[in-house]
């Protein structure tokens, strides 16, 4: 046997490597070639339907009102504080209590100020025993002036003297009745009816009119006040509501969709437009409310502004923005439809639409969750709060 040259190494590797590909390959053409070809249109089916939740567009009288947070003050507030700086002797309310006008909260220790006014009464007393006599002296020089018995100018320092003693009289009754009044200010009464907050002091401290606590805060709570903003783009609401002759109403309740706590009327607006916030500070006074409202909560206010008689409407969830302007989606026979809308009047809850032709109507399905995944002429299922199915054209919801 001839001995193999390098070129015929080369092409048994060669004729060795293409053996083995082929055995290797052979399997998988033979089974491609045995499977059945498949129709690319085969797996194509209807997308499935999108579920959505809707409800109907009604008609109805729909109030016009605008809600804002507010905070509850008091008619009237103030600190009562010691007028002049002394020891507290006594407190006599209790934290909470409800006082009337003038009635004693707390006393200072006014022992000192008792013989301030004791030694002004006697030095009065006797200033204006002083002039009594000097008057009786100048009625004698007068008559005795007459009769040549005493010279005018004994007749004249009479009357200076007399003129003195009376000026001296009016310093004292002057005098006396500032330290009366000082006397005064160790009493501390309410300054009108209300209802006292936290002692802020207790006996036996020294008080001072620079005290910024003071000793208690008084507040008259009943009628109480509600102040809240809203946004100049409602001051024509605002200008209706504050041209009704007896206030538009307000309603006022502890947080959003709870139920009214109390009501009352709108009173005043202020005189210029937040610059910063873009809004409108109004006051409202409320009706008395007992215990359910305190000064310095935080509610939520409703003003009434008017009402839309017959007006068609959708609950604001349903409402879309586009390019073209508002739509809503409408359901039509398990199809959803893009219809174009008009709002004319809208709030956190409901939107009030025109009337156009070939537009939405009362009694139309719009949906309120689920738009994101609706194209025009998408299958729409309806469910319902939980996720459950409901029956075709029935509703899942109220405007």
């Amino acid at each position: 046997m001839p001995a193999l040259t390098p070129r015929r190494w080369i092409a048994v590797g060669v004729l060795i490597a293409c053996g083995t590909a082929a055995l290797v390959l052979w399997p998988h053409r033979a089974s491609v070639a045995q499977s059945p070809k498949t129709d690319p249109k085969a797996g194509a089916g209807k997308a499935p339907a999108v579920p959505v939740r809707v409800a109907q567009a009604v008609v109805q009288d729909q109030p016009l009102t605008i809600s804002a947070v507010g905070q509850v003050q008091a008619a009237r507030q103030a600190v009562v504080r010691a007028r002049i700086e002394g020891l507290l002797t006594e407190v006599n309310f209790s934290e909470g209590q409800p006082v009337k006008q003038g009635q004693v909260l707390a006393r200072l220790d006014d022992r000192s100020l008792q013989a301030q006014v004791a030694q002004a009464e006697a030095e009065l007393k006797r200033l204006q025993a002083q002039l009594q006599l000097a008057e009786l002296d100048l009625k004698r020089y007068e008559g005795l002036a007459e009769q040549s018995a005493v010279s005018t100018q004994q007749r004249d320092q009479q009357q200076a003297l007399v003129a003195q003693l009376r000026a001296q009289v009016q310093s004292q009754q002057a005098g006396l009745s500032q330290v009366r009044t000082q006397l005064s200010y160790t009493v501390i009464t309410a300054p009108f009816s209300g209802r006292v907050g936290l002692r802020q002091v207790d006996v036996g401290n020294i008080v001072r009119p620079s005290d910024a606590q003071g000793v208690v805060t008084l507040a008259q709570t009943e009628p109480l006040a509600v102040v809240f903003s809203v946004p100049q783009a409602r001051l024509a609401d605002v200008r209706a509501a504050l041209g009704q002759p007896q206030g538009a109403v307000v309603s006022v309740s502890e947080r959003e969709g709870a139920a009214s706590i109390a009501q009352g009327r709108l009173r005043s607006a202020d005189n210029a437009v937040d610059a910063g916030s873009g809004t409108l500070r109004l006051k409202a006074e409320l009706a008395p409310a007992g215990d359910r409202l305190w000064p310095g909560q935080f509610v939520t206010v409703s003003l009434n502004t008017g009402a839309l008689p017959g007006a068609l409407t959708v609950p604001a969830k349903a409402v879309q923005r586009g390019l073209k302007g508002a739509f809503v989606w409408r359901v039509v026979q398990g199809e959803a439809q893009v219809v174009p809308v008009q709002p004319a009047w809208q709030s956190d809850v409901v939107v009030v639409v025109k009337p156009v032709a070939d537009g939405l109507k009362a009694g139309d399905q719009v949906v309120v969750d689920g738009q994101s995944r609706l194209k025009p002429k998408s299958r729409v299922k309806l469910v319902g709060e939980g996720g459950a199915a409901v029956a075709e054209g029935a509703s899942t919801g109220k405007p």
